[in-house]
């Protein structure tokens, strides 16, 4: 915690043994994960949706008039690997911000005041002519802009303040970070039966404006109860002035500039830069880095910051391949599924919310899974845990290959329930692998390059949802046979297959290198 000046007298008072503040930072992180995750769900469909697109209503209703953007698959793909990706990149800046300047609290404020302000900007972006002119599309990227710099000031706060709520050694931290999780969790489950329905039975700019009443009402009652719960954490450095103004401004700036570029033509020209050859050269520079940077270490923390780097590339594998969720998945639900359950078509949007209340139903479950594994001296390394991570997912992608089929000409809709296993196959994977990495970078990075590693883990996920957008931009090409793969079930049959192979690939190779792994991480307490 920083120490700036003597903090107020704040609540000792506790719920389920954890201080209250606790939760009013819960319910903050679920409004923004609540943006967050309506927008992700939300963000194709809008775009690739025609100007001429309709309202989805109860059957037998009047149709009503719901333009989209008429953008190519690709090209939505693309945007939304570039939002999503962002969302990880952007943070890292955030964190210093907070850190070194202005403190996690009002870093926080400014990033849940630039979340609010772009979800608006985003809804008036459809009022009546804008809802299909350039000028329109030029004010939603100025709002989805401010959500991404919004998203970097917020989502690196918000967890540091929760573990200032406990001092050093604390047995509660690792249970108040579970119940933090949950918050998470409840965010992106709640988003899709309210920015999702708003968004595809009303009116895609009402689900977008939806989730700023929310994170303002979040950040409203943060700021209320504050000074009661939360008035010794997040406090700047000490003799720094209130930079708040500043950085409101700076992102407003920022937003804008992005928005102007998107205009002009820029945005797109650095897309056509992103070619197979040019995204092999970053790899090649990305991995001469990484083995500079494990050669550079003491000798007896090269082999555990080795397996980082070897971890972070199937945890690029395993996350390329799942965040088609949002992307190619998305698409496939909304076109090619028959999503009716008796009388009711459920919306498209309604699918985001399968992972999360998956999470929060198993992640205890698995938890102590793991518990008891351990006490019996079976506990899976970290090396075997990606890989049933991986395999899960694999096993996911069989399963929506199967319903590929109902993308060919003259094929009955797939089912529904085939999108419901995949998601909760996926969801399986997840519980594997996304809660123990991150545990294991601070257990095996040295503690003067713990804070970096981290980073540089964020940047992999970066890297990975840009990567999936990228990746899911190329559906067209491959259903049409533009793109050849060694395989031709046909339609998007083809697409999906080729992360059966990768996560199955990767999941064997990782198996291959465990006993080399286990070698490099001989000196972590796994």
């Amino acid at each position: 915690m920083n120490s700036a000046v003597p903090s107020p007298i704040t609540s000792q008072r506790t719920v389920l043994g954890h201080p209250v503040g606790l939760f009013l930072l819960f319910l903050v992180e679920m409004w923004e994960r609540f943006s967050y995750y309506g927008m992700r769900g939300l963000l194709v469909l809008y775009l690739a949706t025609p100007v001429t697109g309709m309202l989805v209503l109860p059957d037998g209703a009047a149709p009503g008039f719901n333009p989209g953007r008429g953008w190519s698959d690709g090209d939505a793909a693309t945007l939304y690997g570039w939002y999503t990706g962002l969302a990880y990149l952007v943070p890292i800046i955030g964190g210093l911000i907070g850190d070194k300047l202005i403190g996690t609290h009002r870093s926080m404020v400014v990033g849940g005041l630039l979340i609010s302000a772009g979800h608006v900007v985003l809804a008036v972006s459809g009022f009546g002519a804008m809802a299909e002119n350039q000028l329109g599309m030029s004010i939603f990227m100025f709002g989805l802009a401010l959500i991404v710099l919004g998203t970097g000031h917020f989502k690196p706060s918000v967890s540091v303040m929760v573990g200032e709520l406990y001092p050093p050694g604390d047995p509660r931290r690792d249970g108040a970070f579970s119940i933090f999780y949950m918050g998470i969790n409840l965010g992106a489950f709640l988003c899709a039966f309210v920015c999702g329905t708003l968004g595809e039975t009303v009116g895609w700019h009402w689900g977008f404006g939806s989730a700023a009443v929310g994170m303002l009402a979040g950040l409203g009652l943060y700021l209320y109860s504050r000074p009661k719960y939360l008035a010794h954490v997040g406090l700047p450095p000490a003799g720094k002035p209130n930079y708040v103004g500043h950085f409101l401004a700076g992102g407003t700036v920022l937003a804008a500039g992005f928005a102007v570029l998107s205009h002009l033509g820029v945005a797109a020209q650095v897309n056509a830069l992103m070619t197979p050859v040019v995204t092999g050269l970053i790899g090649l520079v990305v991995l001469g880095l990484s083995g500079w940077f494990v050669a550079i270490q003491e000798k007896q923390d090269r082999g555990p910051v080795a397996s980082i780097f070897i971890f972070m590339l199937f945890n690029a594998f395993f996350w390329i391949a799942f965040e088609q969720a949002g992307s190619s998945i998305n698409l496939f639900t909304d076109r090619y599924t028959d999503r009716h359950i008796g009388s009711f078509n459920v919306p498209t949007t309604w699918f985001q919310s399968i992972n999360p209340g998956i999470i929060i139903l198993l992640a205890p479950a698995f938890g102590a899974i793991w518990t008891s594994l351990a006490r019996r001296g079976m506990n899976p390394t970290q090396p075997m845990k990606i890989a049933l991570g991986l395999a899960f997912l694999g096993a996911g992608y069989v399963i929506i290959t199967a319903a590929g089929a109902a993308s060919l000409p003259g094929h009955a809709p797939a089912s529904l329930w085939l999108v419901f296993a995949t998601y909760t196959l996926h969801t399986f994977g997840e519980l594997c692998l996304s809660p123990t990495g991150l545990s294991y970078v601070t257990k095996a990075a040295p503690v003067r390059f713990v804070s970096l590693l981290m980073g540089i883990w964020f940047i992999s996920s970066f890297i990975a949802n840009l990567g999936g957008g990228l990746i899911a931009s190329r559906v067209e090409a491959i259903e049409k046979g533009d793109i050849q793969l060694p395989w031709r079930f046909g339609g998007q049959a083809d697409f999906f297959f080729l992360f059966v192979v990768s996560s199955f690939g990767a999941a064997a190779v990782i198996v291959a290198l465990t006993p080399l792994l286990k070698k490099l991480m001989r000196s972590v307490d796994d």
